[in-house]
């Protein structure tokens, strides 16, 4: 969840760094953008976690990601590209701030993509890797045991 959300906010700095590259202004509607990106971001998450779930928790890491990005990349480019089309096709728009705000929009949503491939599809292989060592999920901040008090008192710990 912490490296989706990062995502997001990658893609909207990186986004908006190319649309200030661009001389594009800014009008208040702008602000609704991290909103936007939330709402796309968060569906894609959901989409790729639950495209690894439905793999075989036996099957090595690099097969379930391969069999998950086959089911689930279609799909998730298929949203974000046409997304990133409507509001292109917004920002032809002859209402100034409204077009600004589709092309920063198409363009955030275009690095939303990006970073969803490049950020969050890493960390998501080495999630899997994670499980399929069967690694506790307290990213080694405490010896997760039953008898450990610092963390989740084993709480983290499964027969998988």
């Amino acid at each position: 969840a912490l490296t989706g959300l990062v995502c997001m906010a990658i893609a909207y700095i990186t986004g908006f760094a190319l649309c200030f590259s661009l001389d594009m202004k800014v009008a208040g509607i702008h602000d609704l953008i991290p909103f936007l990106l939330i709402g796309i971001g968060v569906d894609d998450i959901f989409v790729m976690c639950n495209a690894v779930d439905q793999t075989d928790l036996n099957d090595e890491s690099s097969l379930r990601i391969k069999q998950a990005v086959k089911k689930a990349g279609p799909s998730i480019t298929l949203t974000s590209m046409t997304n990133a089309l409507a509001f292109y096709l917004g920002s032809k728009n002859s209402a100034e701030g409204l077009s600004s705000f589709c092309f920063f929009a198409c363009v955030c949503v275009i690095m939303l993509y990006v970073t969803m491939l490049t950020v969050f599809l890493p960390a998501l292989v080495w999630d899997s890797r994670r499980v399929f060592w069967g690694i506790p999920d307290c990213f080694f901040l405490c010896c997760c045991k039953e008898d450990s008090k610092l963390c989740c008192c084993g709480k983290c710990l499964s027969v998988k």
